[in-house]
């Protein structure tokens, strides 16, 4: 028999839930809606229709990118860049899905690319 906590803990990634309240938490602090439940209602209906999207744009990766090349050389490491990714995801993000090498260099639009790709396959509830 599976111990309840993990077996709780594998429905809730499997679904993407804290995904989905995470990205539902940081769209009511964006919005400060007057009427935050049924902001939320809505947002769910949205979700449920077409997906959540990230709130991080291109230009916010661009800025994370500068964040990690301390030393201006144009370049980050893989590790570096799965560390951002699971700064955004949580610690079992990882960037080989969008074919990142552990031991590769990465500019800033191929940081950029791989990370955009790695939020949008782990938005919740995506069509």
């Amino acid at each position: 028999m599976m111990d309840p906590r993990v077996a709780a803990e594998e429905y809730l990634e499997q679904h993407k839930i804290p995904q989905l309240l995470e990205s539902l938490a940081a769209q009511l602090m964006f919005s400060k809606p007057e009427d935050p439940k049924a902001f939320m209602v809505k947002a769910l209906e949205k979700a449920k229709e077409s997906g959540t999207q990230s709130l991080l744009t291109s230009d916010d990766l661009h800025t994370m990118f500068s964040m990690f090349d301390i030393t201006k050389r144009g370049v980050i490491t893989a590790e570096q860049a799965n560390n951002a990714l699971s700064s955004i995801l949580g610690p079992s993000a990882d960037l080989t899905a969008s074919g990142v090498e552990p031991n590769a260099f990465l500019t800033k639009d191929q940081f950029v690319h791989a990370m955009m790709e790695a939020l949008k396959r782990n938005v919740p509830y995506k069509k």
